[in-house]
């Protein structure tokens, strides 16, 4: 398990820019870990806000991709998928 951070400590460790996303504890840890996964540099605690780094605009989309896939309706994720394939198949 990765250690905790201090936000001070988390800016100065990877030297990138960070923002904190506001999220109900289970949304947190959910997207804590797909962001671990994706080796995006990020921090959670109790009773704080998810810190992200956002280095790219490749990370960028990658932590709204996450964070949408989250917390949106179900149904706007698929209709969002359906003009995705629709696009596609023009």
């Amino acid at each position: 398990m990765p250690r905790t951070l201090h936000p001070d400590d988390f800016a100065q460790r990877y030297d990138l820019h960070s923002t904190a996303a506001t999220l109900d504890r289970v949304s947190c840890w959910t997207v804590y870990g797909r962001l671990q996964a994706l080796n995006i540099a990020c921090d959670c605690g109790c009773d704080r806000p998810l810190t992200i780094a956002v280095n790219t605009a490749a990370e960028a989309i990658q932590v709204w991709c996450v964070i949408q896939a989250c917390i949106a309706a179900k149904t706007d994720l698929t209709d969002h998928l359906d003009r995705c394939w629709q696009q596609r198949s023009r």
